[in-house]
């Protein structure tokens, strides 16, 4: 793609943020013209008060012309005022609801797509990057809407009092657009980098607070502290290039404006000696063009802050171009017949290995099919087809003679409950972690649900009870604990489908027997999917399918299969070996 292609890309995409504020941004630019008609008046009032006042000596005239010119510097600092606070406010406005936008749109990624880049990376481009579109709005446009103006209202006083003197000192503008254009290039690559080294440090933090028992365990403090330190001093490093080139960019200006000014001055003065114009004329000229000289340099530092934006905006539209989850069009709220797996095939990549392969089997609604096999198997990988985590690349999953990709998400999701070995908790009450499978339920459900899964027993002995607030993931409870909560959520949201995977393979034999008691609960008249390590959990399954690198290779019930499949039986005698039946 050609440098001119991606410049009109990106023009597009600053034009979709800005949009929606563009009512208040239109607002604001009538005041922006009242501030800069404002800051002309200034300058042409400098040759009369020079000129009447101080050369013709018309002292009668002291009494308005300062009464003007505070009445004028009271009508600029009330435009700028609510100028600046409705561009800023735009600004703030900006952010929030681009991170809206993106967090929506990462709740709507596939799961597939997650796994292509780090949370903590993720979490940076929502949070950390999202905040410098700020600038766009109340840094950039605020600028551009504000100082253009002023610089094409000062440059038609200082013309109009003297256009030689005017354009001998306009001679250094080329100078400081080519200054602003080449380092805003460089603060553009830098602002990339600098955003790259915040995410990584994004992410070790979050790996920090997450990973607290693996790291204690293995007296990793040291390593992981030096590892900060250095990525840190690496993100520090790139910060301050940055402010290197800002300053670097504001310096040339400096001097460029100097010699502008100065040259003013030189020929100017000349002008009044030779007795050319009068000394009213060059002051109002030379303060005309200083006053120009300031918003140049306004601008000039604003481009390299637009540069900065430009890197941004690259880097967010990487999330927002990822495809999210592929929707169907049929709405089934009824689960009536079975599931169907045809003859499916799954690899993750596009150039990887199989990791399921002719996968072919039915389940009656109302059974309760087992699934088993050695780790690496393929089994996980089998039920993560069936809320669609993962689409078959070859065959179909279907529900009720539907193939999964023909029904609407929502419809197909709200018939499944999953309870899972890694339990998700979220920083919230017990109440609300529980209500989070329905929203709608009351108390009295919540509770009902956490007697059925033989959870409200520790919970009532918890200080706040329900209301007991929970830390990150839940782990200020024990892992039997959470998964009962996981079941309670489950059993409230009352799917027909239930899913569970590994529910109790880190479980003591305690904390088993509760998990497994409220699981045999919630398991009564649904169709039910177990994957499962220990015999316990499976053998009073209606049907077991035994896996093995990503095929089935035989299936019936436990006493069947241990007449008939080796690998079953292998299994069997590894889990009495484990002290199970």
């Amino acid at each position: 793609m050609s440098q001119a292609q991606l410049s009109r890309m990106f023009d597009k995409r600053v034009w979709g943020l800005v949009r929606p504020y563009i009512k208040r941004v239109i607002v604001a630019i009538f005041f922006s013209l009242g501030a800069s008609a404002a800051t002309g008046g200034i300058a042409w009032l400098v040759k009369p008060v020079i000129d009447s006042i101080f050369v013709d000596k018309a002292y009668d005239k002291l009494a308005w012309l300062p009464i003007a010119i505070i009445a004028l510097y009271l009508l600029r600092g009330i435009f700028q005022m609510v100028y600046s606070y409705l561009m800023r406010s735009s600004g703030i406005k900006l952010v929030r609801d681009s991170r809206i936008r993106q967090y929506n749109h990462l709740l709507h990624l596939p799961v597939s797509a997650l796994g292509t880049e780090t949370s903590g990376k993720m979490i940076s481009r929502i949070l950390n990057d999202t905040a410098v579109l700020r600038s766009l709005i109340s840094d950039t446009l605020l600028t551009a809407f504000k100082e253009i103006p002023t610089i094409l209202v000062l440059l038609g006083v200082a013309l109009y009092r003297r256009w030689d003197v005017t354009l001998l000192a306009l001679i250094v503008l080329p100078a400081i657009i080519s200054f602003a254009h080449r380092l805003g290039k460089r603060v553009k690559i830098k602002r990339t980098q600098a955003q790259q080294a915040i995410a990584t440090l994004t992410h070790r933090i979050s790996e920090a607070a997450t990973g607290a028992k693996v790291i204690k365990i293995f007296v990793s403090e040291k390593g992981l502290s030096d590892r900060f330190a250095r990525e840190s001093q690496t993100h520090y490093r790139r910060e301050v290039k940055i402010v290197v080139v800002r300053e670097f960019t504001k310096l040339l200006i400096e001097i460029s404006t100097g010699v502008g000014i100065g040259l003013v001055i030189w020929y100017g003065g000349s002008l009044v000696v030779k007795g050319i114009i009068t000394t009213g004329d060059l002051f109002s000229t030379l303060g005309a063009v200083m006053m120009v000289f300031s918003p140049v340099k306004h601008l000039g530092n604003s481009y390299t802050v637009f540069q900065e934006i430009r890197a941004v905006v690259e880097r967010l539209n990487w999330l927002e171009e990822m495809e999210e989850e592929k929707d169907g069009e049929i709405d089934v709220r009824d689960f009536r017949k079975g599931i169907r797996f045809s003859n499916v095939s799954l690899r993750y990549q596009a150039s990887g290995e199989f990791v399921l392969k002719g996968v072919d089997f039915n389940i009656r609604k109302g059974e309760v099919v087992a699934i088993v096999g050695a780790s690496g198997a393929g089994k996980t990988s089998l039920i993560d087809l069936l809320p669609r985590f993962y689409d078959p690349t070859e065959g179909a999953v279907s529900i009720d003679d539907h193939d999964l990709r023909s029904l609407k998400l929502t419809c197909l999701r709200e018939m499944i409950g999953l309870v899972s070995q890694d339990v998700m908790l979220f920083n919230d009450t017990i109440r609300e972690n529980i209500r989070f499978g329905h929203p709608g339920a009351d108390d009295a459900e919540v509770e009902r649900a956490a007697r059925l899964a033989y959870a409200h027993d520790f919970i009532s002995e918890l200080p706040d009870g329900y209301d007991t607030l929970l830390g990150e993931r839940g782990l200020n409870l024990s892992g039997g604990q959470r998964q009962r909560l996981a079941i309670a959520r489950a059993i409230l949201k009352n799917p027909p489908i239930l899913i569970l995977d590994e529910a109790t393979s880190a479980l003591d034999a305690v904390s088993e027997n509760l998990v497994q008691k409220a699981l045999e609960e919630m398991m009564k008249q649904r169709t039910t999917i177990v994957v499962a390590h220990r015999l316990s959990t499976i053998r009073n399954a209606d049907r077991i399918l035994v896996m093995e690198h990503g095929r089935i290779l035989s299936q019936g019930s436990h006493e069947e299969l241990l007449g008939k499949s080796e690998v079953y039986q292998e299994l069997y005698l590894l889990y009495n070996k484990g002290g199970e039946e």
